[in-house]
């Protein structure tokens, strides 16, 4: 039995009446075609089963159209919704993106080959949605393209960033935190190499702690299960009223282990965190800081537009977006 042949591009273009060089000019930006010949062309490669070669499309039109975006693990709802908001954001500004995921705990090699990846399918741009890899590392994998940090702190003059203002997240759960009394409170924290915006949170509260006179004390987070518990139980033994996770999963695991034990949150200990992303959040209680995704992805895709249409190297822009806070049962009075 003969294999079905694939439909060509010719075959569109034979179908929708029109010459191959218009059915091309519509699969990489459609800008210089009559809606009449977008609708024809499209139609008859829905109807043919076509599906266009989004590398030799990107080859053709100088890969301006389509652009690569490392997310890591998109399992988690921050990076989920970014992955979702960021090809939203790409199809409104008539746009391709491809996306790579490099899963937590993998750390800088999966990442940076993920990059690379990325960077073999002849993208325009590319977008790094991860926590891990340092800055060195990102701008050696990616200098032949321009590159953008998404969601997660950057400082570093050769890389564009649109990012979560974590420093102000950080100051504004302790202002939230202080509002309600708490002078005792322990803060999760995790290493560097795990995650540089949880670092980054648990820092900012513990700053702002100092500044108001708040006695705040670190606490291994590492491994959560266990973290979660010696948290519980720094709780009861150094008087602590309130527990900072760095983010809600981790608060998540706090209150499962609270439930164990018959702790009850925000009348015996309080507890608050950070991403507020999580469906149920609301049903639950927990306070949380809710990151301002769809914001961010808009800012940057019009700002990778920005930079491939400028004739010359624009200027490095680090961008900050801060969040709201979401108040919750889980947060009490002290």
């Amino acid at each position: 039995m003969v294999a079905a042949r694939e439909p060509t591009m010719e075959d569109v273009a034979r179908a929708a009446g029109v010459s191959r060089s218009t059915v091309s000019r519509v699969f990489q930006d459609g800008g210089s075609v009559s809606p009449d010949a977008q609708i024809a062309v499209r139609e008859a490669a829905a109807s043919l089963g076509y599906v266009p070669n989004l590398v030799a499309s990107g080859l053709a039109g100088g890969s301006r159209q389509q652009l690569g975006l490392l997310i890591r693990d998109a399992t988690n709802p921050a990076y989920g919704h970014l992955h979702a908001e960021m090809h939203r954001a790409a199809t409104r500004s008539g746009r391709t993106l491809v996306s790579v995921t490099a899963f937590r705990h993998e750390y800088g090699s999966a990442e940076v080959e993920g990059l690379r990846r990325l960077i073999g399918l002849r993208v325009g741009g590319v977008f790094v949605g991860t926590g891990v890899t340092g800055p060195e590392d990102l701008h050696r994998a990616t200098a032949a393209v321009p590159t953008m940090v998404l969601g997660r702190p950057n400082e570093d003059p050769r890389l564009e960033s649109v990012s979560y203002d974590e420093r102000a997240h950080g100051r504004m759960v302790l202002d939230e935190v202080a509002a309600r009394g708490h002078r005792r409170i322990g803060v999760l924290t995790a290493p560097l190499l795990y995650s540089r915006v949880f670092d980054l949170r648990s820092r900012a509260v513990l700053e702002r702690a100092r500044e108001r006179s708040v006695h705040a004390v670190p606490l291994d987070l590492l491994p959560v299960e266990e973290g979660v518990v010696r948290a519980l139980d720094a709780a009861w033994d150094q008087g602590l009223t309130c527990i900072v996770c760095p983010v809600d999963f981790v608060a998540l695991d706090l209150l499962r282990a609270a439930a164990v034990r018959g702790t009850d949150i925000g009348e015996d200990v309080s507890v608050v965190s950070f991403d507020g992303l999580a469906d149920g959040l609301d049903i639950i209680g927990l306070a949380t800081v809710r990151l301002p995704v769809a914001a961010l992805a808009a800012d940057a895709m019009g700002r990778m537009g920005e930079i491939l249409a400028a004739p010359a190297p624009l200027p490095v822009r680090h961008a900050l977006h801060a969040g709201t806070f979401v108040p919750g049962r889980t947060l009490g009075t002290a």
